[in-house]
């Protein structure tokens, strides 16, 4: 039986928060975990392929990957490549924005290895997010290559099963094929790259009518980027897979169409939904006379590789709320903190939060009274079970209740409110950390605000210091 390797190995990493990404942080899976972890199953067996699984290694955004923790990754997908050199086919989920210190892309570092290994007969096909910086040449490595095509992100499943059916297709056809890429000189943060709005959605709409409707396209993808990764790759890029060889130079052309079009589109780019600083979005929250409001934190969210320790709405919750509000701040990242309230379940305690790394985590002491402390569950994907991804602790000050956990995360699916000891249902103003509006949170509220906070997720690009972009590139420069 004809043998096909999978595995995962993402990451998303963020070169303006200033802690590495160790090997603590990743769930890890070997075995038939990762079977089990992936939902390509039935579409390899059901082909006749036997299945060699490598590894299932997944963390949450954050700084760069450590450098030995990438390599011990690495070595556990090489050594099972080495043992099976004789696989006509590779399917993995890689991100596409892992950036790891000393080396660079994660992904295509990656590839390069498993290509020394077993050459260029095996067809390698990798399932991606929409948000990962693509290298020039990756398609000299990877034969197939997609991306999500909603951010948020709710087609991962989708993603995964369209790639590993595509590199099937091609497997049984006894052909290959290459994915066409250009690069745009154009990056945004995600939050101006929501695919429910303009001008995401029209190009978003391309994609899928190719995938549908032209026999001649297998996969089409655009890569929004991953702004906040300091480098020479990092920029949107479009990407189309053609159905069969023949179709090689019809799918560049698809693709040179689409890069214009994505390009043509660039001063487009905003925010999804209405936008204001720190203590503005507060004041708009509180005064506003449609209510429940739903607040995100986009300067520290967690999802994009921040340290999640921000209060730079907290505050303005605490001095603004009056005595016909009652809100909840999710999610502020304080281990020290968390630990003492732990410890205080039931009473009123002076309780200091703030991890004191910048001015927006500088310390501040409340009265509070501690509630209960509860493990917070969430998933990677929707299909996977349930798990314990940190623990918060809940405490009220005044007439907002808050929640510290002892990692950094961010709340925003409906299974890990089931899961909380508090009920959504009882504010009128609910702060999380995110960046746009997640499909679960609008279950929340009526009216939604994007802060633009400080943060190592800030969103304005020019109020970073880079260095590797390669240049031009808009909106850095008016091109």
């Amino acid at each position: 039986m004809k043998k096909i390797i999978i595995g995962a190995f993402a990451h998303e990493s963020n070169d303006f928060c200033p802690n590495m990404t160790t090997r603590e942080k990743f769930s890890f899976f070997k075995g038939a975990d990762v079977i089990r972890l992936l939902p390509v199953k039935d579409i390899f067996e059901e082909a006749g392929y036997e299945i060699v699984p490598t590894i299932y290694a997944r963390a949450e955004s954050y700084g760069r990957v450590e450098k030995q923790t990438y390599l011990d990754f690495e070595e556990e997908i090489l050594k099972v490549v080495r043992e099976n050199t004789d696989a006509v086919g590779i399917w993995m989920f890689c991100h596409g924005a892992m950036c790891v210190d000393g080396i660079g892309s994660g992904e295509y570092r990656l590839m390069k290895d498993i290509r020394s290994i077993i050459g260029h007969d095996c067809l390698i096909s990798l399932g991606m997010d929409l948000h990962g910086n693509i290298e020039p040449d990756f398609g000299d490595y990877v034969d197939i290559f997609r991306c999500y095509h909603t951010a948020p992100h709710t087609d991962q499943v989708d993603t995964y099963r369209r790639t590993a059916k595509a590199l099937v297709k091609a497997l049984d056809g006894g052909f290959r094929v290459q994915t066409e890429l250009i690069k745009l000189k154009m990056i945004f943060p995600g939050e101006m790259a929501a695919t429910s709005t303009e001008p995401v959605k029209s190009i978003i709409a391309k994609l899928d009518d190719l995938e549908n409707n032209d026999p001649k396209i297998e996969c089409a993808s655009f890569y929004c980027g991953f702004m906040w990764t300091d480098a020479p790759r990092t920029s949107s890029s479009i990407a189309v897979v053609p159905s069969a060889p023949e179709y090689q130079a019809y799918a560049r052309e698809k693709a040179e169409e689409l890069a214009d079009y994505a390009f043509g589109k660039r001063r487009e780019f905003a925010f999804e939904m209405e936008s204001y600083d720190s203590p503005e979005s507060i004041r708009q929250a509180l005064e506003s006379s449609i209510k429940p409001v739903l607040v995100t934190d986009m300067g520290d969210n967690p999802t994009a590789g921040t340290n999640g320790g921000s209060l730079a709405l907290l505050r303005p919750v605490l001095e603004q709320i009056g005595d016909n509000d009652r809100a909840l701040v999710l999610g502020i990242y304080d281990p020290d903190a968390f630990s003492a309230a732990a410890e205080a379940v039931g009473k009123e305690i002076d309780l200091t939060v703030g991890i004191g790394i910048d001015e927006v985590t500088a310390p501040c002491t409340l009265r509070v009274c501690v509630k209960e402390v509860f493990p917070v569950m969430d998933y990677d994907i929707k299909t996977n079970p349930l798990h314990e991804e940190c623990r918060g602790v809940l405490f009220s000050c005044g007439r907002t209740d808050i929640v510290v956990t002892d990692k950094p995360f961010a709340f925003i699916h409906t299974e890990t409110f089931d899961h909380s000891p508090f009920d959504m249902d009882a504010y009128t103003l609910i702060v999380t950390k995110f960046g746009y509006i997640y499909p679960d949170l609008k279950a929340y509220a009526k009216r939604y605000i994007m802060a633009n906070t400080p943060g190592e997720s800030y969103q304005i690009m020019q109020g970073f210091e880079w260095h590797s972009l390669t240049r031009p590139i808009f909106p850095l420069d008016d091109i």
